[in-house]
C-alpha cells in the first residue's frame, strides 16, 4: 500500500513538472526580431525594411517588463499573460505560439521570431 502511494505521488510530481514546463514554453522570453509587417493589408518584406535601414524588435523580460523598438525609438511596456501595457496606459494584446510573437496595433500587424 505504501509503495502504491509513493508511486502515485511520484507520478503526480512528474505531471506537475510537465505542466509547468508546457506553460513556460508559452511565455515569451528574450528579444525577437520582426520577420513580417503588414500595414493596411499591404505586406512589407524584411528585405525592403532592411534596405531602408529599418529595424524592429521586441524584448520580454522575466520580471514582466519589456521594450518595443523601432530603429532608435523605444517604447517600454509591462506585460502579463498576453497583454502589454505602455507607460501611457495603452494596452495591446499579443499572441505567442512558443516561437512567434504576433502583435496587432491598429491597422498594423507585426510578427517577430
Amino acid at each position: 500500500m505504501r509503495t502504491g502511494k509513493r508511486f502515485l505521488a511520484l507520478l503526480l510530481t512528474f505531471a506537475l513538472a510537465a505542466s509547468l514546463a508546457a506553460c513556460a514554453a508559452r511565455t515569451p522570453s528574450g528579444t525577437y526580431s520582426a520577420v513580417r509587417v503588414v500595414k493596411n493589408g499591404v505586406e512589407t518584406s524584411m528585405e525592403e525594411l532592411a534596405q531602408s535601414g529599418a529595424t524592429i524588435s521586441i524584448t520580454f523580460d522575466s520580471d514582466g517588463t519589456g521594450v518595443l523598438r523601432f530603429n532608435a525609438a523605444s517604447e517600454p511596456f509591462r506585460w502579463s499573460g498576453t497583454t502589454m501595457t505602455s507607460q501611457e496606459g495603452d494596452t495591446m494584446v499579443f499572441r505567442f505560439n512558443g516561437k512567434t510573437v504576433t502583435l496587432e496595433r491598429g491597422d498594423t500587424l507585426i510578427e517577430f521570431q
